[in-house]
């Protein structure tokens, strides 16, 4: 009976934890490019992906299979988003894009080191609890290292992922901002090319007149010789 309560309630815990969802109802008026929104329409069918314009009457929306959707604004029921993310300058990161530079690589290490240290700390603990039992003990040891183990993979790969995408909206801010930064320097550059270029020509104009001068000069005192 014991060992039932444990696995259930692991169960449980892990259902709750996964269920939790992430998108929150929002007014047509409240989408914004780059969401990525779920929208029920009228006739009960969903449309999920990210956001590519927003207009009066409708929304385009880049589904997962690439495919542009247009969706009348009148035919839908509701609309539900992720929370927005936004760089430092207020211009949307869209979903496509994180994925697109997001790695894995936090999530493995996070499952690895942390599941193998869950499932010892798991073990340690089910035997104290095994070693008081007098019957079923073996079968305690294995269910609370299977809950305890599992459970906590799953919330250290989770914890990884979530530096991933972390990590993944500081690589595009970083990137945004070396763009804005370099795009200045050209800029003034191009300016400063152009300026030259003035200058270098205001210079033939003047040695262009200086010689005209010379020649009607020349021209004059011919005649008066």
């Amino acid at each position: 009976m014991k060992n039932r309560n444990i696995l259930i309630l692991g169960l449980v815990i892990i259902l709750m934890l996964t269920g939790c969802a992430k998108r929150i109802p929002v007014t047509y008026q409240e989408v914004e490019q780059t969401n990525f929104v779920e929208i029920t329409l009228l006739n009960g069918s969903k449309i999920v992906g990210s956001v590519q314009k927003v207009e009066p009457h409708q929304i385009i929306v880049l589904e997962k299979d690439q495919r542009m959707t247009p969706v009348v604004k009148t035919s839908i029921r509701s609309i539900k988003r992720n929370p927005p993310v936004y760089d430092d300058f207020g211009n949307g990161i869209s979903e496509d894009e994180i994925a697109s530079v997001k790695t894995n690589k936090n999530a493995t290490i996070y499952g690895i080191g942390g599941g193998a240290l869950c499932m010892g700390a798991s073990f340690f603990l089910g035997s104290m609890a095994a070693n008081s039992m007098d019957e079923n003990g073996g079968v305690a040891l294995a269910a609370s290292t299977a809950v305890g183990g599992g459970l906590g993979t799953y919330l250290f790969v989770k914890a990884g992922k979530a530096k991933d995408r972390k990590d993944a909206i500081e690589a595009i801010n970083m990137k945004r901002k070396s763009r804005e930064i370099t795009a200045p320097k050209a800029n003034t550059e191009l300016q400063d090319l152009n300026k030259q270029i003035e200058e270098e020509k205001e210079k033939r104009e003047k040695l262009r007149k200086k010689h005209e001068e010379l020649l009607k000069q020349l021209e004059d005192k011919n005649k008066e010789d």
